[in-house]
């Protein structure tokens, strides 16, 4: 055997171990995190009006326009899926441009009006 079979075995060999390795790590069965929330569990009024506070800028004026949801998204603030068909809220600011449902909106809006009184 010259020096150039033993080259050449070598990276082989290595992708051969390295597909062994794999194979067992998929096999492997891993512990779920434990403890943790669901999408829907921060969905309560408390926690949709701070999110809503979070977009609240006193210091500018958002463009809005408003349609209908042509494809089913999340909305993102309540993270609700929105239906096709339904009113969809698309409010932009000069950095930052969200789509939220209509329930989403008027928490928004009051938000806005609350910043405004103060």
């Amino acid at each position: 055997m010259d020096g150039t079979d033993v080259a050449e075995y070598e990276p082989m060999a290595r992708i051969a171990i390295s597909r062994a390795e794999i194979e067992t790590a998929r096999r492997r069965r891993w512990r779920t995190i434990r403890g943790g929330s669901g999408p829907d569990a921060d969905v309560t009024p408390m926690h949709l009006r701070a999110r809503v506070r979070l977009l609240v800028n006193p210091h500018e004026i958002p463009t809005i326009a408003t349609g209908s949801c042509i494809e089913p998204k999340p909305c993102d603030i309540c993270g609700r899926r929105m239906p096709a068909g339904c009113t969809e809220y698309e409010v932009g600011f000069s950095t930052l441009t969200v789509r939220i449902d209509a329930a989403c909106f008027a928490l928004w809006q009051e938000e806005m009006l609350r910043t405004a009184q103060r």
